[in-house]
C-alpha cells in the first residue's frame, strides 16, 4: 500500500495510477450498484460450473485411464495439448464455437481439466501395492479397498489440484469474459472501464476480483475435511 501510494504521488495522474483512497472510493460506489452484485454472481457461477465440470471429468477419466492402458495412451496427447495451448487461443476458439456466456466456462474447463486428471492419475498410481496385495489375501471387499486404501491415497492429490485450479479458474474466466463480453460479468466490467479510461474503477474491479477469489479459497479451505489443505 505504501509503494502504491508513493507511486501515485509521484505520477500525480489518476488516469495512470490512482491512489489507494481513490480506488476505495470507486469500489464503495460500485458496491452500492446492482450491476456489481449481478456481475459477481454470474462470474462466480461460471467459475463454479467450470471447476465442477473439470473436477468430475478429470477424476472420472483418471479412474478409467487407470483401468485401461489404451485409454491412458489415448488421453496423453490430448491432455498435453490442452496444457500447452495458450489461454488466449482457447478463448478465441471458444468464441467461434459457443455463445458468449459459455465461453468462460469452456475456457475454465479446458484449463483445469488437465490438472485434475494428471493429479488424480498420479494419486492412483501412488497407491501402495503391498496394501492392495494384503487386502486381496484377506479377501477385503472391493468397496472397503476403495474407501480405505485408494481414496485416502488420491485425496491429497485432488486437494492439490483444487488449490491450483481455484486461482487459475478465476483468471481464465475473467480473461474470457473480457473478450466474450457477456451481459453480466466482472471481466466485461473491466473492459468497460478501460474503454472509458476510468482507471480508478478499473483498479476497483480488479481489487474486488482479488478479494472475492481469496474469500472463496479461504471458505473452501474451511469446508474441506481435516487433512485437506489449500
Amino acid at each position: 500500500l505504501m509503494v502504491w501510494q508513493v507511486a501515485s504521488m509521484i505520477i500525480r495522474q489518476s488516469l495512470y495510477m490512482p491512489s489507494p483512497w481513490e480506488t476505495l472510493v470507486a469500489l464503495s460506489g460500485l458496491v452500492a450498484t446492482d450491476i456489481f452484485w449481478l456481475s459477481v454472481a454470474f462470474t462466480f457461477l461460471r467459475v463454479v460450473l467450470g471447476v465442477v465440470i473439470s473436477f468430475a471429468l478429470g477424476i472420472l477419466l483418471a479412474f478409467l485411464a487407470m483401468r485401461s492402458a489404451f485409454l491412458e495412451q489415448l488421453l496423453r496427447p490430448v491432455v498435453a495439448a490442452a496444457k500447452a495451448t495458450p489461454v488466449m487461443s482457447i478463448i478465441m476458439l471458444a468464441l467461434v464455437w459457443f455463445t458468449s456466456s459459455f465461453v468462460p466456462i469452456f475456457s475454465c474447463v479446458l484449463l483445469c481439466f488437465p490438472i485434475f486428471y494428471t493429479n488424480t492419475l498420479a494419486g492412483l498410481k501412488s497407491v501402495d501395492k503391498q496394501l492392495l496385495e494384503m487386502a486381496s489375501v484377506f479377501s477385503v471387499s472391493r468397496r472397503r479397498v476403495i474407501t480405505g486404501i485408494v481414496v485416502p491415497s488420491v485425496i491429497p492429490h485432488i486437494y492439490s489440484a483444487l488449490a491450483v485450479c481455484l486461482g487459475f479458474s478465476w483468471k481464465s474466466v475473467v480473461a474470457a469474459e473480457v473478450l466474450s463480453s457477456p451481459k453480466y460479468a466482472l471481466g466485461y466490467q473491466l473492459y468497460r472501464t478501460k474503454l472509458y479510461l476510468d482507471t480508478p474503477s478499473l483498479f476497483a474491479w480488479t481489487l474486488a476480483i482479488v478479494v472475492i477469489s481469496l474469500i472463496v479459497e479461504k471458505g473452501l479451505k474451511r469446508l474441506l475435511p481435516q487433512g485437506g489443505r489449500l
